[in-house]
This record gives structure tokens, sequence and C-alpha cells, in this order.
């Protein structure tokens, strides 16, 4: 294949993500600018564990498309660090198969441009679609393309260059929202291809009314992203009202089938004006349930009211443990104590039907007392809600990085190894310079069991009297456990609306269940 300066066509391809945002937000302003994009989603992503390794067919059915058009360049998203061994094979093919320029983007390039920059002709920083603009109009004019702002790459000598990058465009509005039912879009995955949108198939869609996050948490790589910005405080921006709406109306034409909007922001507006206008207007114009992200410092009564009166059926909010001194000194969050109670106690006044909290418990930058704390912090949260807990992952480009460094907790070897494994090997990696640590911290497993059940708020009392000598009711506190569990996988192959009523109904039911095979159980090992 050669380039021809006089056509206006590229090919944009983004593994393991078929509903990617940044891949639709480039194709519908080159789209809107004049260019003709060609879209695949190669590969989905179905869980950590189940998405299939690449097969030579499917380079294949690539190759296919590849041939059906004379493209400027092909440019290829890595969103994250966990692909980038699976799709080496895909690079690879990219690099001998296509005689035109290979550029990569996406967060991971972002993070980590120097070690991708080995792997491709160019690498482009932070939002891609202005810069992939100039890219295109570059290539195109025959001109030099290589001091695109926020570009690195290898010149001739293999020294390694970076173009510094421009603020990014403050308003959100004058970039296009993403590309909804294309007809260039092509999907690939299971030894087939096909001419779709895969937002088209699901019956929910996904967006996001900002870009960037008003926080700074050292585990997170918001700030990295941020960062490749001269102002990083320029990279936090919201969208308007109006342009939100707009979206989701085109996206319900096009698909009628969509129950439910999630949106996708880091952390959900919480301008009083902004919501305001937001809950009327998708209330009237969209009329469907939606699921946001919070934050302990941005829920206030008035906004969670209004929301919720539109639609709200789901919050997730992060506050990753009860330890002050973690939390503050550690992942670099300012609230209190105080602040998270006080922000339980409004979303349970405000009836959000489904409440979420995050946390991360047993790594090895809290002590036992810390982790108690987040159990004590946790049996203070005002009910209903439920608990997601996670261990500390690892993030390229992440200020804890370098704690972790500091404390011996891994090598760099070690975190570099692990920010680019594949996703069956990551947890395994993660565990692995762990397994000592662990053995020795056997307490923390139990702790944390008991944090696990303080989303139940019927056992309280007992998990009260539990947590006075623990290690000495080891056996009573890992039969709670098995029991909600049970409950938990029973109530999650069941889609319903209305779920805490749900569960409270059910809740005797499988309790009387469970009880009784428990009780045969201790039963026989009496025996």
């Amino acid at each position: 294949m050669s380039s021809d300066t006089k056509n206006n066509k590229v090919l944009l391809i983004v593994a393991y993500s078929e509903r990617n945002l940044g891949i639709r937000y480039i194709s519908n302003y080159l789209l809107k600018n004049g260019f003709d994009p060609t879209i695949v989603f190669f590969k989905t992503f179905e869980s950590l564990y189940s998405s299939s390794a690449i097969t030579d067919y499917e380079l294949g059915l690539l190759k296919d498309i590849i041939d059906k058009e004379n493209y400027l360049f092909v440019a290829l998203n890595l969103h994250s660090s966990s692909i980038v061994q699976e799709v080496d094979s895909l690079i690879k093919m990219l690099q001998e198969y296509c005689n035109i320029p290979l550029i990569l983007g996406g967060a991971y390039p972002t993070t980590s441009p120097k070690d991708c920059a080995t792997k491709a002709d160019l690498v482009l920083r932070g939002d891609g679609e202005i810069n992939v603009l100039k890219l295109a109009k570059a290539i195109q004019n025959n001109l030099s393309w290589k001091n695109i702002p926020g570009a690195c790459f290898f010149d001739e000598n293999d020294q390694y260059i970076e173009i510094e990058q421009e603020n990014p465009e403050p308003n959100l509005d004058e970039i296009a929202y993403p590309l909804i039912g294309y007809k260039k879009m092509f999907v690939i995955n299971y030894n087939s291809a096909k001419q779709i949108d895969p937002q088209l198939t699901t019956d929910f869609y996904e967006l996001s009314t900002s870009r960037g996050c008003p926080f700074s948490c050292s585990y997170c790589c918001a700030s990295a992203l941020a960062g490749v910005y001269k102002n990083k405080s320029a990279f936090l921006r919201y969208r308007s009202v109006d342009s939100v709406i707009k979206e989701l109306k085109e996206a319900v034409q096009k698909n009628p089938g969509i129950k439910e909007i999630r949106f996708w922001d880091e952390v959900f507006p919480s301008s009083k004006d902004w919501v305001e206008e937001f809950a009327y207007r998708f209330k009237k114009e969209i009329g469907l349930k939606f699921h946001i992200f919070g934050h302990p410092l941005t829920i206030k009564e008035n906004t969670i009211k209004l929301l919720v009166d539109a639609g709200l059926y789901l919050i997730a909010v992060g506050f990753q443990s009860g330890s002050p001194n973690v939390r503050n000194k550690i992942f670099n969050r300012p609230e209190t104590n105080e602040q998270i109670i006080q922000a339980s106690k409004i979303l349970s006044a405000c009836k959000v039907p489904r409440i979420y909290y995050d946390l991360m418990v047993c790594h090895p930058l809290e002590t036992l007392e810390e982790l108690k704390e987040t159990f004590d912090l946790c049996m203070k949260l005002e009910p209903t809600f439920r608990l997601q807990l996670h261990g500390l992952g690892i993030l390229p480009g992440a200020e804890i990085l370098k704690l972790l460094l500091e404390r011996g907790v891994y090598t760099k070897n070690e975190i570099n190894k692990i920010v680019t494994s594949s996703f069956v090997k990551q947890d395994t990696l993660l565990l692995g310079p762990l397994r000592n640590y662990f053995d020795k911290n056997y307490k923390k497993k139990i702790w944390a069991t008991l944090i696990y059940l303080t989303q139940f708020p019927e056992l309280r009392q007992e998990l009260a009297s539990l947590a006075v000598a623990p290690f000495k009711n080891i056996k009573r506190i890992n039969e709670l456990k098995a029991q909600r569990k049970f409950i938990h996988n029973h109530l999650s192959a069941i889609k319903f609306c209305d779920y805490e009523n749900l569960y409270t109904r059910s809740l005797n039911i499988f309790m009387y269940y469970t009880n009784s095979f428990f009780n045969s159980i201790n039963k026989k090992e009496k025996i």
C-alpha cells in the first residue's frame, strides 16, 4: 500500500474496547473536518479473564479491510497498559503489512510514550481530536508530520524526541461528540468480521460529560494524563448540558433498545446550575435511568435529589480507606471520615436506589490498625449500600508507584512487568512478590471479611461483638461471608429495577435455605 496525498481516508483501530469513547470522538471530529475514517473494533472485552487471544485468521480479516482503501495512516488506540502484550501480534502485523505511518495513542502511550515509540512511527499524547486532524492534514498535503504538538518518536539517529504539547481545547462543545451508528464501523472477534457499530447492539449507552478529574488521587493515572499539558488544571473541562442531551437523543434515536445510560466521568458534575438544567432536560427529553460516579466532597443533598428525580438509579463512590492516614497521606484524598459519613446519609435520605462504595484493602501500604479503622467507618455508613472491595492496582504514571518503590514493595522491573502484563497474568504478578507478606498478615484477611459484612445492616450488632475478638470467631465470620456471597450470587443473575426491595424480600428466603445448609454441614463436622 502507498499513501495518496489526495485522498482523505484514515484507518482507526481499537483493541479490546468495543465502546471506546476516544476512538469515537476522533472519528467524528475527522468526519466533520472532511476526512473519511474507517473504525475497527478489534476484539471485544468480555471480562478480565475471558477475552480471547488474537488469531491469525482475525489478523487476516483486518488485512482484508486494509486492502479495501488507500489510507493516509493507521492509528491504534492503546487504552490500557494491560492489553500491550495482548496486541503484540496486531502491532507487528500493522508494521509489516502497512506501508503507511503507524500511530499509537490513548492512555497508555500518553503515560509511557518512550516505550510505545519503539513500536510505531509516532506516538500522540493527550486529547487526540485536534492533533490527529493536524497529522491527517500534514500527511495529506505531503508535509512534515512528526512535529505535531504532543508527538513522540525516535529520529533517524535513534534519539528520542518529544514535541511539547499545547494546552487542550478549553471548550469541549467545539469537539464533536462520539460517533454513533457510523456505516464504516467493523467488529472483528471470534474469527469473524461484522460491519456494525457494537454500541447499537446493547441495551445501555455510555458517555462522558467531562474530561479530567477535580482530584489527584495517587493511585490513579488521571493526574499523569493531565500532566502532559503545560497547565495541568486546563485538562479538567465540562460539556454543556445541551451537548450531552443532543448526544443522548441521537443515541436513543439510533438504538431504541437503550434502557439505561452510564456516565463514565471520573466524578459526575456537581455544579448546582449544571445539575439543575441537566436534571430537568434529561427527565423531560430522555427519561431513562442512569448511573454515575461520585465523590464524598461533591455529594450535596439539593443536587442528589434532583438527579434521583431525573432517573439516577446507581451511584458508585470511592473513598478507598477508613484510615485518615492512608486516605490523606498515601492516597492523596482530602475528605474526612465525617464528610464520608455525611455523604452516606445524604445518599440514603435521597433514596438513591443503588449505592456502591469502593475500597482498597489488604495492601502493604496500610497497617492492621488502619484496616480496623476501615471497618469502624463502614459500620457508621448509612445503610443500605454495597461494597466493592479491591486490592491496590498499579497504573502507569500513578504517583503511588514512587511510594511502592521507596518502601521496597516492588522493584522497578516488577512494576514494569506488571503494568504491561496480560489480563490473565496481572493478578498473579501483583500477588507474586506479596505472597510472603500475605502469609504473615493473614489477620488482614479476617478484617477484610468483617469489612465486607458491614454492608448487611442486619448483621451489625453481631459484627460489633465479633470484632472484639475476631480471631477467636473465624469460623462464624467465614460462615457469615459464605451465606451472604450465596445470596449475592443468586441475586446478581436477576435483572431488576428495584434492587433494594427485591433484596429485602429475598433475604429471608435465602437465609432460610442457607442456614439449613450450613447447619447440616456443622452437624456433619461434629460427627
